[in-house]
């Protein structure tokens, strides 16, 4: 596999805003867990990038804290996924150009 080469600081800093590639919640609970999800990422980064277990730990329990039990959390670069999840919980997202977020409720 050929190797990637890590995006410059200045994109980076670009691209801090998520992005989001599909959902079906509502919107103001959309924007709340944007919110926990890039809250999570920043505080689990460090020079030698995110810490990608422990940052979608830290989402599903804030999820389960706040919006009840049942909250799954995927996070990784190169993933692909079918699942099925309840109306009106299913986020795919993008955070700094290439980290993938994927939080349901089943």
């Amino acid at each position: 596999m050929a190797e990637r080469k890590p995006l410059p600081a200045s994109v980076k800093k670009l691209m801090q805003k998520s992005l989001v590639k599909y959902s079906d919640m509502p919107g103001e609970r959309q924007i709340e867990i944007l919110d926990c999800i890039v809250g999570a990422i920043d505080k689990f980064s460090g020079p030698e990038g995110v810490n990608v277990e422990v940052a979608a730990r830290n989402i599903k329990d804030s999820l389960d804290k706040i919006y009840g039990s049942q909250w799954h959390c995927v996070m990784g670069r190169g993933f692909s996924f079918d699942i099925t999840a309840q109306n009106g919980t299913l986020l795919h997202c993008f955070y700094q150009g290439d980290l993938a977020i994927l939080v349901y409720k089943c």
